[in-house]
């Protein structure tokens, strides 16, 4: 394909968003994604104020901010019960017409996204990834592969690298990725809940060194876990079940768990 277009990889909600921005200006995407499908797992849970202020210029805040849960406060817990609690409904009130904290899990963000890329003629090409690619003067020629492992070239004007922590671009580019990683392991888990920290707060459990944080989601009872996993040597990562993690979620934090999704 050749043409005077912006070539996009990465379709996550970088991406989508940039396609969205890029399309109501009038400037041709193509977004181009190795995935099969969109994301199926929350991931991501918080949207930040400057998100919300840039989406309020394409028509999207209002969206997100009534799909997502605007959490007016972050409650700590020690022992076993409540010891503090921080007001957020009001964080960033006379700096922002949105002062608050909200969650609004990510899978459901780039479905939101899609919807109104969509709506625009512009569609993910799924199953596609980026090859290779070479910087000319008028450009970027890229070499694009499908699924059935046939390849085509394309021509863009730019080449935005929207592809993540590993991303093809920024090797080729040889930029680098600086930054630190956490040597323990850490558990995220989605679930239907009862008790005292089911009330659409952010709750925190400090105990010692280590931590637990529940986050709302849409909908009642609904709650994303956040924690570390004490973990024998010897065992699989993958055999971790919610059964070995669920203990000080339910005994500290006095919640009731009646489904993991």
């Amino acid at each position: 394909m050749t043409g005077n277009l912006v070539l996009i990889v990465g379709a996550g909600p970088t991406g989508l968003v940039l396609a969205l921005w890029l399309t109501r200006l009038g400037v041709s995407v193509r977004i181009i994604d190795k995935t099969a499908e969109p994301g199926t797992t929350s991931r991501a849970v918080a949207v930040q104020a400057r998100t919300l202020e840039l989406y309020r210029q394409v028509d999207l805040a209002g969206a997100v901010v009534e799909a997502g849960v605007q959490v007016a406060g972050v409650n700590l817990w020690v022992g076993g019960a409540k010891a503090a609690r921080v007001p957020l409904g009001h964080l960033g009130e006379g700096l922002s017409p949105f002062p608050y904290a909200l969650t609004y899990p990510q899978d459901a963000h780039e479905r939101l996204l899609l919807d109104r890329l969509d709506a625009l003629g512009v569609r993910v090409e799924r199953r596609t990834e980026l090859v290779r690619f070479d910087q000319r003067p008028a450009g970027v020629r890229a070499v694009l592969k499908r699924s059935d492992g046939s390849q085509e070239t394309c021509e863009a004007v730019y080449l935005a690298g929207c592809d993540g922590a590993r991303s093809t671009v920024r090797e080729m580019l040889a930029t680098g990725f600086p930054g630190g990683t956490y040597a323990g392991l850490f558990y995220i888990a989605d679930v239907d809940a009862t008790g005292p920290a089911a009330d659409g707060d952010i709750h925190v459990d400090l105990e010692e060194a280590d931590f637990l944080a529940v986050f709302p989601l849409k909908g009642a009872g609904r709650l994303r876990l956040i924690g570390p996993v004490s973990w024998e040597p010897d065992r699989e990562h993958r055999e971790l079940t919610f059964d070995d993690v669920s203990q000080r979620a339910v005994g500290n934090l006095q919640l009731a768990v009646a489904r993991v999704n």
